[in-house]
C-alpha cells in the first residue's frame, strides 16, 4: 500500500493534481474500464484485477462473460469425480458455495460445452456428465435460487461422445438465451428419441424467445422433425437458422417438408436442405421456401434429389430472383451450373445487394459446370461491390479472346477503362476443383490483374477427391496466378505502352516466379479464405 501511496503522489506531480483527481475519477466508470478491458487478453485481464479493486468486478465481468467449459461453473459448487457413467459432484454442496456460484454466474453470456474436450485440470479423457447429473443438479439446488445463469445470452452445446449429454444442457437455458448451438453426432436410431425430447422441452421454456437457433444431428426420425417443426412455430422470433439433419430411414417420409411452412417470416439468414424428386418438384418447393422468407439476407442450400436429375442451368437459380434483398447466396449443386452473360446482367438486376456469390459441389465430386475465364469480366460489370466470387472457371480450351487486346482499344487506357471489382472489398475468387494448364497462366492472370485490382485478392482452389475423371492438381497454376496478380499490382506501369502490353509483358518476364511452399499448402487444403 505505501508503494502504490508513492506512485500515486508521483503520478499526482507529474501532471498536477487536478489532472490527476480527473483521470481517477475517469478510470472508476464502469463503462470505461469495461471498454478497456474488453480488449485485452485474458491473461491481461486477470492481472488487473489485482491491480485495484475498482477493477475487480468489472475484470471478473470479462473473465467469466463468454466460458469454453461449464467444468470450471461446476466446480464452484463441488470438485468433480469421474464415475462409471461420467462426472458427478464428489461432495456434499454446502449452502456457502450456492452463493459463490450466484456471484460468478451471473457474469456468464456465454457458455460453451463439448463432451469430447479433454478435462486438464482433473486430467480426464472427456467432460462427459453422468446419466443423473442435470437431475441432480436441478435437485440440489436450494429453493427460491432462481435461473443457474439468470443473464446467459449464448448457448453452444455439443453431445458427441454420449446423446445423453444433451439433456445437461437444459438447466442452464433461461427466457434470457438468444442463441442456442446443438451439435448432436454419433447418434443410434434408437436414440433419436433423446433428441426429439429434448426439442419438446425447449419448446416449452417459458418465456424464451430465440433469435438463433442452430442445430445438427446426423440421425433423423419423423418425430424429430415433428419437434422441431412445434419448436419453430413457437419461435417466430428466430432470424438465424441453420439446420443440418440426416436422413430419414424411410425416405418417402415427409419429415423434411415439417419445418419449411413454419419458417419464420422475417428469417434473415437460413442455412438448410430442400428434398425434391425432379425438376417440377424442386421448382415448387424452391418457389413455397422462397415465399415464407421473404427478407433474406443469406441463404445457403443444400438441395437433395434423385440422382437421375439435378439442377445445371440458370433455371436452378430462378425460384431465388424474388429475393432482392439477398446479400449473400451460396447454393450446391451435384455438377455445378452453368451460367451464360446474360444471365449474369439476370442475377445483377434480382440481387442489388449481393455481396457473396457462390455455387459450391455437393454430395458427391462431379463438378463439372461453371463459367467461361472471360464471364469474369461479365460479374465485374454486373457486381462491381461484391466480396467474394465461389464458381468453377470451365476448362480453357483456347487462348483467351481479352477485350483490352482488341485492335479498337489499343491505346493508353488505364485498366479502370474496363470493368472491374471493387478495389476495396472484393478480395476472394473461389475457383473450387477448377483445372488450369500451366500455358493458360499468363492469360489468367492477365484477366484476374485487371478484375481484380485490390491489394487482399487470393485465390481459394480445392483439389477433389474421388472425382469420375480425375484431373492433375493445378494448386500451383492458381498459386502463380495470384503471386502475378500481386506483382502486377505491385509494380510500377510503364505509361510509355498500352496498359495490356505493359502487363502482358510484365507477367511473361515472370511466368516461373517460385511460390512459397508454406503458402502453397494452404491453398491446396482450402485455407486461403
Amino acid at each position: 500500500m505505501a508503494q502504490d501511496s508513492d506512485v500515486q503522489l508521483a503520478v499526482s506531480r507529474s501532471v498536477g493534481l487536478d489532472t490527476y483527481r480527473e483521470m481517477h475519477r475517469m478510470l472508476a466508470v464502469y463503462e470505461i474500464i469495461s471498454n478497456i478491458l474488453q480488449n485485452c487478453q485474458r491473461h491481461d485481464q486477470a492481472v488487473a484485477a489485482r491491480v485495484s479493486r475498482l477493477w475487480y468486478g468489472v475484470v471478473l465481468d470479462w473473465l467469466w462473460r463468454d466460458i469454453d467449459s461449464v467444468l470450471p461453473l461446476l466446480r464452484l459448487l463441488s470438485p468433480l469425480v469421474d464415475t462409471k457413467s461420467g462426472l458427478a459432484f464428489a461432495e456434499t454442496i454446502e449452502a456457502r458455495n450456492w452463493e459463490r456460484f450466484r456471484y460468478y454466474g451471473r457474469r456468464v453470456r456465454c457458455l460453451r460445452y463439448d463432451d469430447r474436450d479433454p478435462d486438464g485440470r482433473a486430467h480426464l479423457a472427456s467432460s462427459s456428465f453422468a446419466s443423473d447429473f442435470s437431475v441432480t443438479l436441478l435437485a440440489l439446488k436450494p429453493a427460491g435460487f432462481g435461473a443457474l445463469l439468470p443473464n446467459i445470452q449464448e448457448l453452444h452445446w455439443t453431445a458427441s461422445r454420449d446423446v445423453l449429454n444433451l439433456q445437461h444442457a437444459l438447466p442452464f437455458l433461461h427466457s434470457s438465451v438468444k442463441a442456442l448451438d446443438i451439435s448432436v453426432d454419433n447418434v443410434r436410431v434408437d436414440d433419436v428419441h433423446i433428441i426429439a425430447r429434448f426439442l419438446r422441452t425447449v419448446s416449452g421454456i417459458h418465456g424464451l424467445r430465440l433469435e438463433t437457433f442452430k442445430f445438427k444431428s446426423i440421425r433423423a426420425t419423423l418425430q424429430l422433425y415433428q419437434n422441431f417443426a412445434t419448436l419453430l412455430q413457437n419461435q417466430q422470433t428466430i432470424r438465424v437458422l441453420d439446420i443440418e439433419v440426416g436422413h430419414l430411414p424411410d425416405p418417402n417420409e415427409p419429415g423434411p417438408d415439417l419445418p419449411h411452412p413454419v419458417l419464420p417470416k422475417e428469417l434473415k439468414e437460413l442455412i438448410t436442405s430442400l428434398n425434391f424428386d425432379g425438376l417440377a418438384d424442386y421448382l415448387t418447393r424452391a418457389r413455397a421456401l422462397v415465399r415464407q422468407v421473404p427478407h433474406l439476407h443469406s441463404l445457403e442450400l443444400y438441395p437433395d434429389g434423385p440422382w437421375s436429375w439435378w439442377p445445371l442451368g440458370f433455371h436452378y437459380l430462378t425460384p431465388f430472383l424474388e429475393l432482392s434483398e439477398l446479400k449473400n447466396l451460396e447454393l450446391f449443386a451435384l455438377e455445378g451450373i452453368h451460367l451464360d452473360p446474360d444471365d449474369i446482367g439476370i442475377l445483377s438486376k434480382s440481387f442489388p445487394k449481393m455481396v457473396r456469390f457462390a455455387i459450391k459441389p455437393w454430395p458427391q465430386p462431379r463438378f463439372e459446370l461453371g463459367i467461361k475465364a472471360t464471364t469474369l469480366i461479365d460479374f465485374a460489370a454486373a457486381f462491381p461491390n461484391l466480396e467474394a466470387l465461389g464458381i468453377r472457371i470451365e476448362r480453357i480450351d483456347e487462348p483467351l479472346e481479352l477485350p483490352w487486346r482488341s485492335t479498337d482499344n489499343h491505346s493508353h487506357s488505364q485498366p479502370q477503362a474496363y470493368p472491374s471489382f471493387n478495389s476495396s472489398t472484393f478480395q476472394l475468387l473461389d475457383v473450387g476443383p477448377s483445372f488450369l494448364s500451366d500455358d493458360d497462366i499468363p492469360d489468367m492472370a492477365e484477366l484476374l490483374s485487371v478484375l481484380c485490382p485490390s491489394p487482399l485478392f487470393e485465390i481459394k482452389y480445392e483439389q477433389l477427391e474421388g472425382e469420375r475423371e480425375p484431373q492433375p492438381d493445378s494448386t500451383e497454376a492458381w498459386r502463380k496466378v495470384e503471386a502475378l496478380v500481386k506483382l502486377v499490382h505491385g509494380t510500377e506501369r510503364d505509361t510509355t505502352k498500352p496498359y495490356h502490353e505493359w502487363c502482358q509483358a510484365l507477367i511473361l518476364d515472370n511466368v516461373d516466379i517460385e511460390i512459397d511452399e508454406d503458402e502453397e499448402s494452404m491453398i491446396a487444403e482450402g485455407e486461403v479464405a
